[in-house]
């Protein structure tokens, strides 16, 4: 319940609320939930939460600059180290408009989920899929968040433990070979052990702020590393290993594109951070403005420095891994970097590991409220050790292990599943609206929608039906209590002009992101 709406009162007694006296305990208090929510109301409709609003309260400042941070650890990861190689190949002009295109078609798809989730009222991205799909939807999208989120918890693991190795043999060329062999798998356990695992144990991803401003100001420190040499040598490969446009095959190209589809993809992550959010329409403001910064603003700024001034140094001798290149002169200050780099790595890895446990925990059966934290510990220890097993058992297959659950994962996380979510809703065909209308048929509604207590009752029996327990977030679910099932179409004009321009910002556009998203997988594919 809101505090606002706490401390104004109640509103005065009506005929329905002495009604409401004889409801049960549980309808009691989905009354008093929906009262706080009527009173806040008048702020949420009256106002736009525009950037500079936003700014200016307090409590929304802080919640962004938490945000930020967070989901910029969350969306890099390992994903920095290269895209260097991916502009070596592409060449300057087709690298940046590579990256531009996936960059906005995330967006776009963050922005499709966050409308899905406010009018469906939905608490996350498992019973979003329920309400729009029902239980094989449900099933197929938590299959798909979990083969992407494993895999590239996975390939987080090997990067930490290779950037150690590489870090230590820089510092030292004597390091013992049980420490340092094998892509560094001793050290892959290690900072699984007591960097990651210790990180897992918060129970919010905003708690992770603090770490993921040191992670953040750890790439800073080798992108400006890489532009300082870079420029320092006169950025020696342009127009000679670098082309200015254009590409030296089409074999590198389609890996280069995977490269760009994995840096970006952002939308499992996204999710709980949203049920984090201030309740209302001001939660998806603030959610939509983290994302923008996030994807067009801090990451595009890091993979575009990062990629230019690499490749315009080292031009066709740019590694896959940018660590793998010597930087700052080499020895014990590229070693330094390098180890610092592997705790950022580590640093990132919670980042993954906290949507993939929200998701098995509604697979394992039990109180989930009263074993909260013994749940919480046996998950966190389930996906780190299968996670760490593989690593460690396949090293030096980091790469490999990104492009497969780039090429699936991230296709049908970031691309399909938003967008047959957003037609089947547009076009009233999701699971939850098709019950409510039958439910007006049944009482012989003559209107087109129905009111907000039949659409929320609806609601809660899908969501009761559902086997995910909603309090695996408590404070899940901005909009949960008042969904808004059958105005999810945005009308854009009357007349044949205004509904052109409606199929072709609702229907036309989302299945040119669709297009984009297979074309990303099948080229990724396409280079194993």
């Amino acid at each position: 319940m809101n505090t606002h709406a706490t401390q104004m009162g109640d509103p005065p007694t009506t005929a329905n609320d002495v009604g409401a006296k004889e409801m049960t305990t549980h309808d009691e208090e989905d009354g008093q939930v929906k009262r706080a929510m009527e009173l806040s109301r008048s702020e949420n409709e009256g106002t736009k939460f525009s950037a500079k609003y936003i700014l200016r309260q307090k409590q929304y400042r802080r919640a962004l600059y938490s945000s930020v941070p967070t989901l910029t650890l969350g969306i890099m990861g390992g994903a920095v180290l290269p895209v260097s190689w991916a502009f070596s190949v592409t060449g300057i002009g087709c690298g940046f408009l590579i990256m531009l295109v996936v960059a906005l078609a995330n967006t776009y798809t963050c922005d499709l989920l966050l409308r899905q989730t406010f009018k469906t009222g939905a608490t996350d991205y498992e019973s979003l899929a329920f309400l729009v799909g029902g239980r094989w939807w449900k099933l197929v999208t938590e299959i798909s968040i979990v083969v992407l989120l494993v895999g590239s918890l996975v390939g987080g693991i090997q990067q930490t433990g290779e950037a150690a190795a590489i870090g230590i043999l820089s510092l030292s060329g004597n390091a013992p070979h049980w420490l340092v062999g094998g892509s560094g798998r001793v050290l892959m356990a290690l900072t699984t052990a007591f960097i990651v695992g210790p990180l897992c144990l918060v129970e919010k991803l905003r708690q992770l702020e603090y770490a993921a401003t040191v992670g953040t100001a750890i790439v800073f420190w080798l992108v400006v590393s890489i532009m300082a040499d870079s420029i320092k040598h006169g950025l020696p490969a342009i127009g000679t290993g670098l082309p200015y446009w254009g590409f030296s095959s089409i074999g590198s190209v389609t890996q280069a594109v995977s490269i760009f589809g994995f840096a970006f993809y952002i939308q499992p992550i996204m999710m709980p951070l949203y049920s984090e959010m201030p309740s209302g329409k001001v939660g998806v403001k603030l959610t939509s403005y983290t994302v923008r910064i996030v994807i067009l603003g801090t990451s595009f700024f890091i993979y575009s420095s990062a990629g230019f001034f690499g490749a315009a140094y080292y031009g066709q001798d740019t590694q896959s891994n940018i660590l793998q290149n010597q930087w700052l002169g080499g020895g014990v200050p590229q070693g330094i970097l390098n180890l610092a780099m592997s705790l950022y790595l580590a640093a990132a890895n919670p980042m993954v590991e906290f949507p993939t446990r929200h998701t098995i925990n509604g697979w394992i059966p039990g109180d989930k409220e009263k074993y909260r934290f013994l749940r919480h510990i046996f998950e966190t220890a389930l996906i780190l050790t299968f996670s760490t097993v593989i690593a460690v058992l396949w090293p030096n297959s980091s790469g490999k292990v990104l492009t497969v659950t780039g090429a699936t994962g991230v296709c049908m996380v970031s691309y399909l599943i938003p967008i047959v979510n957003h037609l089947a809703l547009f076009f009233r065909r999701a699971k939850c609206q098709m019950e409510l209308l039958q439910t007006k048929r049944t009482n012989g509604q003559q209107n087109n929608d129905l009111n907000l207590q039949q659409q929320t009752d609806q609601v809660r029996n899908l969501q009761t039906d559902m086997e995910v327990a909603n309090t695996a977030y408590p404070n899940a679910g901005p909009n949960i209590k008042e969904p808004d099932l059958l105005t999810y179409r945005k009308i854009r004009g009357g007349g044949t002009w205004g509904l052109i321009r409606e199929y072709s910002w609702e229907v036309m556009l989302p299945l040119t992101v669709l297009a984009i998203g297979i074309f990303c997988s099948v080229a990724s594919l396409s280079t194993l």
